[in-house]
């Protein structure tokens, strides 16, 4: 079935090998290549290449690529359907979060749906809005915890979290209680998440500031460290600050910031067990 070839091309280009395909799939190697081969001769075109560093999406894959994945989504939610009918609730649900302050609250959540549809398989993601945004729109992710973007799918709304800066807490800012947004280009900038769509970013932006970059991260709580040595000052989401303990100040940012956060899913049809676990999530907010 052509349909079980493209999941297999999609699990052969997020492990970005055959044999890592074949071993989440449970499939050997062999087998895995031949229903490549097969799906190529079937298509007319070259899918993938194969290196010794792995393989990846040819130029016409690309291209492909959107129109695949819908494919399998709609397989997935026939399935899924099927299933229901026959009085039994299947299926795999994928979702991301921008905020790791909910893994608590979804893992609780996560919990309890298992527990009562133990063959629905939950996985979980982490990327930042944007990412995850695009992710949704293109269905590799049912259900999505980010800060607002342009978008028409289905959003519920969690909380206006402000947008804050970390000081080291003996500075000036600590004491004055705020930071201006003009400090940003002045202080030496701690940017976390550099080259990505980041609510911080969208702030400055807007305000026109062109941040003093001395440092980039890629974790918050290595953000958190260099504050801590005095190295400099950041911005964020209130929400990511954690709860660790240091010589770190959590102040406002003028002018002030609010940034919407909540649940989104696709525009279009959501996978019945998708379904299922945002009833699941609605009844605990």
């Amino acid at each position: 079935m052509t349909g079980d070839k493209y999941k297999v091309l999609l699990a052969v280009l997020e492990a970005g090998s055959i044999s890592g395909a074949a071993e989440r799939l449970g499939y050997t190697p062999s087998g895995v290549s031949r229903m490549m081969a097969s799906l190529e001769d079937e298509l007319g075109l070259r899918l993938l290449e194969r290196g010794k560093s792995g393989a990846s999406a040819t130029r016409e894959c690309q291209a492909l690529l959107p129109s695949i994945r819908s494919a399998v989504y709609y397989q997935s939610q026939s399935e899924q359907l099927a299933a229901r009918i026959r009085g039994l609730d299947v299926g795999t649900v994928t979702i991301g979060t921008s905020y790791g302050a909910y893994y608590r609250w979804l893992a609780g959540i996560t919990a309890e749906f298992t527990s009562a549809y133990p063959n629905i398989e939950v996985r979980f993601v982490c990327k930042n809005s944007t990412d995850l945004y695009k992710a949704i729109e293109s269905h590799t992710v049912d259900i999505g915890i980010i800060s607002r973007r342009d978008t028409d799918g289905v959003w519920i709304p969690l909380r206006e979290d402000p947008m804050v800066a970390w000081v080291p807490g003996d500075s000036r800012y600590d004491r004055l209680g705020y930071v201006p947004v003009k400090a940003f280009a002045e202080e030496p900038y701690i940017e976390p998440y550099p080259g990505e769509d980041t609510d911080t970013l969208r702030y400055f932006k807007k305000h026109g500031i062109s941040p003093n970059i001395r440092y980039t991260v890629n974790d918050t709580y290595a953000a958190f460290c260099l504050v801590e040595a005095g190295l400099g000052i950041t911005a964020m989401n209130d929400l990511t600050k954690g709860e660790w303990n240091g010589k770190v100040s959590v102040v406002p940012v003028k002018p002030a910031e609010t940034i919407s956060i909540g649940i989104t899913t696709p525009k279009d049809a959501v996978l019945p067990a998708a379904e299922k676990l945002i009833k699941f999530m609605k009844k605990k907010l």
